[in-house]
């Protein structure tokens, strides 16, 4: 017999049934190809979704010609020459109109041990369909990114963390406002960062009562004004962070006051100083 007719013929048998009944239960794309033809003997309707054709359309087809990579193409090499049996990674799937989609491949080499079927072995290709996994995945990556350049691009410092109070997300300007060092950023330990923070400012221990206060209460709003031993004033809002009305985190905004604080000060020290002048001239008089 003929390579395609030893492929027709196998087609045909009893074991061969048995694994169409297998392979339409599955939820991936499938498979069966002839070891000695390399041809594709059966597929499940999955298969003929993502490849874009009718499944019909997919069976006596050499595997060779479905190959959409190199690495497909040296693999299938290595399989007519008996030198591989089995292969696992990602790769691409060419579809009927000439779209490209990405899957996770597995093709493993299965006998059949029963008496009556004792000779007969199949490849079977399994490809699951990543394609749709990508997609998310970039748009996560876009939002992310568009994300970073909003936290980037304002003047306030901004602190993100979950209910737990570890850090989600920084931007620059907060680093800056806090004078942390490089190599602390770099460490992404939550830990450290915090009590960087916590030692930080004048009073740790009205500063930690504060957070634990505001920890407590979930949703709350809250406006409080930080002393640092650098000398600088902070304002710090604190709102509650949420996905679908329920709260998931926390959001803290820093502002620099300083300078703010340093003019009210001076204008009250002019205040009082008037004050105390008009008091002496109405009393010489």
């Amino acid at each position: 017999m003929t390579v395609d007719t030893e492929s027709a013929a196998l087609a045909r048998s009893a074991p061969l049934a048995v694994w169409r009944s297998l392979i339409e239960a599955m939820l991936d794309a499938v498979w069966l190809v002839d070891v000695r033809a390399l041809r594709i003997v059966a597929v499940n309707a999955a298969a003929g979704v993502l490849m874009g054709r009718p499944g019909e359309a997919l069976l006596g087809l050499e595997v060779i010609e479905l190959a959409a990579t190199p690495q497909d193409l040296c693999f299938w090499g290595e399989v007519a020459g008996g030198l591989s049996q089995a292969i696992d990674s990602d790769t691409l799937v060419c579809r009927a109109d000439g779209s490209v989609r990405t899957v996770t491949r597995r093709v493993s080499r299965v006998e059949c041990n029963s008496a009556a079927d004792a000779g007969t072995a199949f490849y079977v290709v399994v490809l699951h369909d990543r394609s749709e996994q990508m997609r998310a995945e970039r748009e996560l990556e876009a939002v992310a990114a568009d994300l970073r350049a909003t936290l980037e691009s304002t003047h306030d410092g901004i602190l993100v963390t979950d209910l737990s109070g570890r850090i989600r997300n920084f931007n620059r300007r907060f680093a800056q406002l806090w004078n942390m060092p490089e190599e602390l950023l770099m460490q992404r330990n939550d830990d450290a960062v915090l009590e960087w923070m916590r030692r930080s400012v004048v009073e740790p221990a009205q500063y930690m009562r504060r957070l634990a206060d505001i920890d407590d209460a979930t949703l709350l709003h809250a406006t409080d004004e930080l002393h640092l031993h650098s000398g600088s004033v902070l304002e710090r809002v604190t709102a509650p962070q949420c996905t679908a009305g329920r709260p998931i985190g926390r959001i803290q905004t820093f502002r620099d006051r300083t300078e703010q604080v340093a003019a009210q000060r001076r204008i009250q020290t002019l205040s009082f100083t008037d004050g105390l002048t008009g008091l002496a001239n109405r009393r010489l008089l």
